[in-house]
């Protein structure tokens, strides 16, 4: 008789320890749905935040590019211009002494001129393709952090839109639980009061 009371009160006993387990188990699993949540949403903006540095460094580098090429284009310019401004000056230090009739000079000059002109409108040519193709990568890289910005506030919204239908099945799930478990002990119980 003393061992069917201390089995009685084993059973009784375990009601409270297995309502608390199944708190514990249904508090854990809503911890660690929303610690999956927060990394994903930190993973998502770390991955937007890479992505916008990457577009940001290229256009950077692209610019300089740029700018390294204007610059030789300058230096080139001027050592031409020097060049020319010394040539110049000797032919008219040879034309000084040998007398020369100025007419060639003229044809020389306006010579010069539409070699420059031809020159500006190649090199005008020859950049089409490469201003081109900076434009388009700008024009995709620029596509592309848009369209990874839509995407994850996509996804989130999405989310966000079940969260209350994932909240309902974990509430239903732990009063079910509960019920298993209650029943459970209930059935201990008259199993034991049988014997």
């Amino acid at each position: 008789m003393a061992q069917k009371k201390s089995e009685t009160m084993a059973a009784v006993e375990e009601v409270p320890t297995a309502g608390s387990f199944v708190e514990t188990f249904w508090d854990r699993y809503e911890l660690s749905r929303e610690r999956a949540r927060s990394l994903r949403e930190n993973r998502e903006d770390a991955y937007l935040k890479a992505v916008k540095e990457v577009i940001k460094f290229n256009k950077q580098y692209r610019k300089s590019l740029a700018k390294l090429y204007e610059q030789s284009k300058k230096t080139n310019k001027e050592m031409v211009t020097e060049m020319m401004h010394q040539v110049t000056s000797a032919r008219n230090e040879m034309k000084d002494e040998v007398k020369i009739d100025a007419s060639p000079s003229e044809d020389r000059e306006e010579l010069r001129k539409q070699i420059r002109e031809v020159s500006g409108q190649l090199e005008k040519l020859a950049l089409t393709p490469i201003k081109s193709v900076f434009q388009i990568i700008d024009q995709m890289e620029d596509r592309f952090e848009q369209n990874t910005e839509t995407r994850i506030s996509f996804a989130r919204e999405r989310r966000n839109a079940w969260l209350p239908v994932r909240k309902e099945y974990v509430k239903l799930a732990r009063k079910a639980h509960y019920t298993i478990v209650d029943r459970s002990i209930s059935s201990i119980k008259e199993l034991v009061k049988a014997k």
